[in-house]
């Protein structure tokens, strides 16, 4: 690895231009690079901070949603997902979010860590976790417009090619990579 140092940059000032429905802020900034060079509009975009759930049966099955996703303009296979609410831990609405979307529940949970999901605008953070031994619970119980289907699938199953490209979210392609790989998956127990 080379040796140049990377300090951060200094905002010199913050305008908010837009907050409404999903979208917490957007806003232009003034920014000062280390080198002194000034940008007077980069733009920020503030949403919720969410959770993936890597969620594993008792018998090695993966719970999956499929369901059609407006950004993304198709269906796609997802892992239970949600928003984390204000004052809530992001282990708390992985667990939340686990019941509400499958009806199932774990008490075996390891995370995967936190990960901007733009680099340069920022967006908001994604939390990976991985959710053993699930166990179902209750049916349900999550009104959602998505009108998401459960499907238990084998691993295998699941990392096929053809169904990997049918995941269509950043997101929960990175958690599904990162839960099979041999050296990733241990992750950091909870």
């Amino acid at each position: 690895m080379g040796s140049r140092v990377h300090l951060p940059w200094t905002v010199v000032n913050r305008a908010e231009v837009f907050a409404g429905g999903p979208v917490q802020s957007v806003a232009v900034e003034h920014v000062r690079l280390p080198d002194g060079t000034e940008l007077f509009d980069y733009y920020q975009i503030r949403l919720a901070d969410f959770v993936v759930v890597y969620a594993e049966t008792d018998d090695s099955k993966i719970l999956v949603l499929r369901q059609y996703k407006h950004g993304a303009r198709r269906v796609c296979l997802t892992f239970p997902a949600g928003a984390v609410m204000e004052g809530e831990s992001p282990l708390d609405a992985a667990r939340r979010e686990l019941l509400e979307e499958t009806g199932y529940v774990s008490d075996r949970w390891v995370s995967y860590g936190s990960y901007v999901t733009n680099a340069n605008q920022h967006c908001n953070t994604a939390y990976l976790f991985r959710a053993a031994a699930c166990r179902k619970v209750s049916e349900p119980t999550a009104p959602d417009v998505e009108n998401p289907e459960l499907l238990v699938l084998p691993e295998v199953e699941l990392v096929h090619p053809e169904n990997f490209a049918r995941i269509g979210l950043a997101s929960h392609a990175a958690l599904l990579a990162i839960a099979t790989h041999p050296h990733l998956r241990a992750g950091a127990a909870l």
